[in-house]
């Protein structure tokens, strides 16, 4: 099969790294895949790290839609010859593949949020269903939430994969490597809990630490740990000093080892309120068996089972989302069986291979309904 994958990342997000993971597993001698992407993207060079083939071109910078560089996108797809494209928003893409009538088109949503109510009326919702179908006669959803919102607009949900994200996961340390780690960043006698997220509106870092104000005020043996980058960095910092909680929350920004400081946690929190599909944060952290509180939003309900490898807590609700953390703090045998049931979860269902052969075996199939038909009639 030869495939093309179309993506309008220039750094790389969750969608890059998920294709990343994919490629680095994906049968070679089944699957001939070349990728499209912005000339400036950092993810070029990830690629070619690992021997995918890239082809670049000059337009949809972090665009979905570029009109501008259709010409250019039909061009390429025009000298690659796909059968397969999948295009991972790439609105352009998906146009470019429908106009030279690429046997098999595939659309992939990477994100869950509530479609605007003008897409839910009549005839919105059916012109906004029928056209997408047309552009991508099949999509994949990373999450049972990313289903929900594209049957909401309309797209026939029997055309519609639900392929849940998967990592390679991290190497769990030794206890003694673990306990160097945690007193190299001063943590060595605390429970952790750690949110590892891009520091934006959509993640609530807000919520995390007004919970961290309420346990911090009952107990000393609490700390907290911000990992990641974003827009929002300096005001949740600010936030922090004005709770009175700066020397309880470790702001680490970018770091290249996540690893490291996942494996000074004791428990994984999610907080977002927007765009969450299948964390692939809380996928990392189960791999390690670290119990997980979630918010209700999006496909957090699906990664984390309510009750076993972890809680989830309402939305925005920073009350309840202490209390949750509280009870593994208060109940070990609670912590250990979540600890487990994280574990299992992970190999189960949310690792690099599950996805990457549910994701071949799909190609697959699509390639023996829309080619395979029509090289036996022509044989």
């Amino acid at each position: 099969m030869k495939v093309v994958e179309i993506i309008t990342d220039t750094n790389i997000g969750g969608a890059g790294r998920l294709l990343l993971t994919r490629l680095k597993k994906s049968n070679r001698e089944r699957v001939q895949t070349t990728v499209i992407l912005p000339r400036e993207s950092k993810l070029k060079e990830e690629f070619s790290k690992i021997g995918v083939d890239v082809y670049t071109i000059d337009g949809c910078r972090d665009r979905s839609f570029d009109i501008g560089a259709l010409g250019e996108l039909v061009r390429a797809l025009r000298v690659l010859s796909p059968d397969i494209v999948n295009c991972h928003g790439a609105l352009t893409g998906r146009v470019a593949a429908a106009y030279l009538k690429i046997p098999v088109r595939i659309y992939t949503r990477h994100c869950a949020y509530p479609p605007s109510p003008l897409f839910k009326i009549f005839p919105i919702k059916q012109i906004s269903g029928w056209l997408g179908h047309i552009l991508s006669p099949h999509a994949i959803a990373v999450a049972h939430a990313a289903q929900k919102d594209m049957t909401a607009m309309g797209y026939p949900e029997e055309k519609i994969k639900v392929i849940i994200n998967g990592v390679e996961g991290f190497r769990k340390y030794s206890p003694e490597e673990r306990c160097a780690a945690r007193r190299e960043l001063l943590v060595e006698d605390k429970f952790v809990v750690g949110i590892c997220a891009r520091v934006e509106r959509c993640k609530d870092h807000d919520c995390f630490l007004r919970a961290a104000k309420i346990l911090s005020l009952e107990s000393e043996r609490y700390m907290f740990m911000v990992v990641g980058e974003g827009s929002l960095l300096e005001e949740t910092k600010a936030l922090a000093e004005s709770l009175g909680i700066a020397d309880r929350v470790i702001f680490t920004g970018f770091v290249s080892d996540v690893e490291r400081y996942m494996n000074c946690f004791d428990l994984n929190v999610n907080c977002s309120v927007g765009t969450e599909t299948s964390s692939l944060a809380l996928s990392e952290g189960m791999s390690i068996g670290l119990p997980a509180v979630a918010s209700s939003y999006g496909g957090n309900p699906y990664m984390v089972r309510h009750g076993e490898n972890g809680f989830i807590y309402s939305m925005g609700d920073f009350v309840e989302l202490a209390d949750m953390i509280r009870r593994f703090v208060d109940d070990l045998s609670l912590y250990s069986r979540a600890s487990r049931a994280a574990k299992e979860r992970y190999l189960s269902e949310l690792n690099a291979e599950n996805m990457t052969a549910e994701c071949e075996a799909f190609y697959s199939e699509l390639y023996d309904m829309h080619i395979g038909s029509t090289a036996r009639a022509e044989c």
